[in-house]
């Protein structure tokens, strides 16, 4: 009797062991998934980032642009200046 007695006291103390094994397991589990959902969170902005990057990378690639002009005219003495369309041939 008295061995079973024992045997019960060891079973209830594995099983309240086990318990908190699986509670410790399951806020495991719940911080991997909060984790998993940050570094998604994450990549959707650097990819949300990176495309808007490649559309002004794109947009300032572009060789067209509109450009002011100015300059003084010696020979009618008078100041000029314009808008047009350039081709920028050589950048700085």
């Amino acid at each position: 009797m008295e061995l079973i007695e024992t045997q019960a006291a060891e079973l209830t103390a594995l099983r309240e062991y086990l318990s908190a094994q699986n509670a410790s397991l399951e806020q495991i589990v719940e911080e991997f998934g909060a984790l998993e959902a940050a570094v998604a969170k994450e990549r959707a902005a650097w990819q949300a980032e990176t495309e808007r990057l490649t559309k002004q990378n794109r947009r300032l690639s572009s060789p067209w642009a509109v450009g002011l002009f100015g300059g003084y005219d010696p020979f009618r003495d008078e100041v000029v200046c314009g808008v047009g369309v350039v081709y920028s041939v050589i950048r700085f």
